[in-house]
């Protein structure tokens, strides 16, 4: 069974027993009762009821909803945001050293102060910030977005230089 709002629910509600529909204009879905809002449900949606607690009713409902709205890479969820560092050089020869050497164990923010031509972030030992999908060059975003918190990118050429990127968050 899909639930709407993007998540996936899998409950058998072939044996729930009592059906009720929602009667005010919208109603907040919740992850659990007092939770944070995880979606709405419009008037007259009907769902299954399968668990109360208190003033709390656990439901499960049926619907659809379109499927390029779907995806199985969290990355791509509307507002997802990541943080990053990086160091910018001017050519890759510089780069490929840089790298080299944050290879060996030197600190990133020492070298991001040191060596980076993007000067605002360097001051910050190369920390951009978060940033979503459509924030930045996508070259940037595409190396970024694919490495693992705490990982470094190999050098990345965008139109302003050569990248070295390193996942924070």
């Amino acid at each position: 069974m899909v639930c709407l709002i993007a998540f996936i629910c899998s409950v058998d509600v072939s044996a729930q027993k009592e059906s009720l529909y929602i009667k005010v204009n919208q109603e907040n879905l919740r992850a659990s009762p007092n939770g944070s809002k995880i979606g709405e449900l419009m008037a007259g949606t009907k769902v299954n009821v399968l668990e109360r607690q208190s003033k709390w009713v656990k439901v499960a409902f049926t619907g659809w909803i379109w499927a390029e709205s779907l995806t199985s890479d969290s990355t791509q969820i509307a507002g997802f945001k990541i943080r990053a560092s990086h160091i910018l050089l001017k050519t890759q020869k510089e780069a490929t050293e840089i790298l080299q050497r944050l290879k060996n164990g030197e600190p990133f923010e020492a070298l991001a102060r040191q060596h980076s031509i993007d000067k605002a972030s360097g001051a910050r030992g190369g920390d951009l910030g978060e940033f979503g999908r459509g924030d930045l060059r996508p070259e940037f975003e595409e190396a970024a977005f694919k490495l693992k918190v705490g990982a470094l990118s190999g050098v990345i050429q965008s139109p302003v230089g050569y990248h070295i990127i390193k996942r924070t968050k």
